[in-house]
């Protein structure tokens, strides 16, 4: 037998009839040859169980017409819509990738080095891809389309729309059934959503091709803000482009006192992120200090008053060196200590650095557990403008042998370094929070939490520079805090002056048990203090009587410095001239 024979022979068998039976029934390639996979489709061809189907259907349906002739015209009618919608359809989609995939394939394959073994996938519901194929509407075609929204669509929608009605009635009647069958269903990808998607058949592309990638794909599809992430493990690498979840456009009063309750002494609650999820500030485990650098009206006063709030309602102390009066939330107020003049902020820095010190001192002795006491919070506003006051203040009264740098700059440095351990933690607030605005840039460093909004690119490489920057927000209150190298959106939680003092003293009675400093300038003093002021005329012992008495409209004590308590200087003063008004009427 030559070879030939033996080739017709081995063609014959290859071709016999169960083999072809087979091949048709399977929807595989008559020929015999490798087909496409079952499932996925290839470049104009079907996938095999759309052959199959196809296959299948046609010889039933002309056994059905053969059979019931009455029925072949209900088929052939629901065969026309079905073909007339998949017609639409595939117009539709070869218009979309005529004006998108196919300009995108042919400038990637260069840039990959690949002139073959790339597929991209572009998702149609992405942005706005499919209405800027439009075209304008004529004033014909708007009158057309009107007047069959108006009397022609409701008809044909009536019964669709009671279908879905009713099916959604029977959803929520069963649901008390079908809520227990979740526990056998597989999750589901929470960021599965419209996405590009770009395979290459290659093991690897470098930075600089990828990098070419994204700046293709960004400038032939218009959309804006999307998250790419690439896969690179395996014989194929992979890219896919997804739309950036957003946080809530508002956040307010509702979600503080309801996040509040459930947070540790150092954990802060500043808004919601992407996903609606709560975003919370740890001062043990991420930073005891946070910086606050944003442009004019951006909403850093906020940010603090937020933090703030929280402080005081845990018991802690907030010490505000505030020159413009950012924080009138905070006047009157048990445990805040409002500092407006240089000569203030500067007693209060020293003190708080003897304090920390104190603070420091004692745990040496103690248990590693030991709690040293209530959290001081120091709020440092406009430092750019602050840190010049206190360096002018100091050079006016500076003496013979004092030091030439301003000691409240040193303390301001010193309670960087050493204020995690003595809980008294600095926000430091800046339009632009420069080494020099701080103190040195060693200094700056002990910010691990950064808050950011409304930045430059100049801002945000001089104080993040090991995360990418993404594209400043217009929303007011949306910030980007950074904390090791990540930035996270955050819509930060507005409260109004009145939900910022209820929150700060839940308590009726308005008063709060908590110890610290207090500045013998500032707007609450001792007794002592008061006299010396020349806040009340009498002496200690009279003024302790009086109180004892009730005599005159007596002051409410607003916190506790040391043993001695606190009162507000304007109840001081409508006590004294209360009292001498009495002496005068008699």
């Amino acid at each position: 037998m030559t070879e030939l024979e033996r080739a017709i022979r081995r063609l014959r068998r290859k071709h016999t009839v169960p083999r072809l039976v087979y091949r048709y029934v399977s929807g595989r390639p008559i020929t015999g040859r490798d087909g496409y996979p079952y499932l996925s489709r290839g470049a104009g061809r079907l996938a095999g169980w759309q052959r199959q189907v196809i296959r299948l259907s046609v010889p039933a349906t002309a056994a059905l017409a053969v059979a019931q002739p009455e029925q072949v015209g209900s088929l052939v009618g629901s065969a026309a819509l079905v073909a007339g919608w998949r017609a639409r359809r595939r117009f539709t989609m070869r218009r979309f990738n005529r004006e998108y995939v196919t300009p995108t394939l042919a400038a990637l394959a260069p840039a990959m080095g690949l002139q073959t073994g790339v597929r991209l996938h572009v998702d149609p519901t992405l942005g706005n891809l499919t209405p800027r194929l439009a075209k304008p509407l004529s004033p014909a075609e708007v009158a057309v389309r009107a007047w069959y929204g108006e009397r022609v669509e409701p008809v044909i929608r009536w019964l669709p729309d009671q279908a879905q009605r009713a099916a959604w009635a029977i959803q929520r009647k069963a649901e008390p059934v079908t809520s227990r069958l979740a526990v056998f269903r597989r999750p589901t990808d929470p960021d599965k959503g419209p996405r590009i998607e770009l395979v290459a058949d290659t093991p690897y592309l470098t930075k600089e091709q990828r990098h070419l990638v994204s700046s293709i794909i960004g400038s032939k599809i218009p959309v804006s803000d999307l998250v790419e992430s690439w896969h690179q493990v395996g014989p194929r690498v992979t890219a896919t482009w997804t739309v950036r979840k957003r946080p809530p456009a508002r956040v307010g009063v509702d979600q503080v006192a309801e996040h509040l309750p459930r947070l540790a002494e150092w954990e802060f609650y500043i808004g919601q992120g992407a996903g609606d999820q709560p975003v919370i500030l740890s001062l043990r485990d991420d930073s005891p200090h946070i910086a606050v650098s944003a442009g004019t009206g951006a909403g850093k006063s906020v940010l603090a008053e937020l933090v703030a709030v929280q402080v005081l309602a845990r018991g802690g102390r907030v010490v505000i060196l505030d020159r413009k009066g950012s924080h009138r939330w905070a006047l009157g107020l048990a445990g805040v200590d409002y500092c407006t003049r240089p000569a203030q902020m500067h007693d209060a820095l020293v003190r708080l650095a003897a304090l920390a010190d104190e603070r420091n001192t004692l745990a040496l002795h103690e248990p590693e557990d030991w709690d040293c006491g209530p959290r001081v919070l120091v709020i440092a506003e406009e430092l750019n403008a602050t840190i010049g006051q206190l360096v002018n203040f100091w050079a006016e009264v500076r003496g013979k042998g004092d030091p030439k740098r301003s000691p409240a700059v040193s303390a301001l440095a010193d309670l960087l370094f050493m204020g995690r351990s003595a809980k008294v933690n600095v926000l430091a607030i800046a339009q632009m929070l420069t080494a020099r605005a701080i103190g040195g840039p060693e200094a700056r460093e002990n910010f691990g939490i950064r808050c950011l909004a409304r930045y430059t690119a100049n801002n945000w490489k001089m104080l993040v520079p090991e995360a990418a920057m993404p594209r400043a927000s217009r929303t007011l209150g949306r910030w980007q805090v950074v904390i090791g190298g990540q930035a996270t959106e955050v819509q930060v939680a507005y409260l109004s002056a009145a939900d910022a003092r209820r929150l700060a003293c839940p308590r009726s009675s308005g008063t709060s048990q908590v110890s610290g400093l207090s500045s013998p300038a500032g707007d609450f003093l001792t007794l002592r203090q008061a006299i010396d002021a020349g806040v009340i005329p009498w002496k200690l012992d009279a003024a302790k009587k009086r109180l004892q008495r009730k005599v005159g409209e007596v002051p409410t004590p607003r916190g506790k410095s040391g043993n001695a308590d606190l009162y507000a200087r304007a109840d001081l003063a409508r006590w004294a001239g209360s009292e001498t008004g009495e002496r005068i009427s008699q």
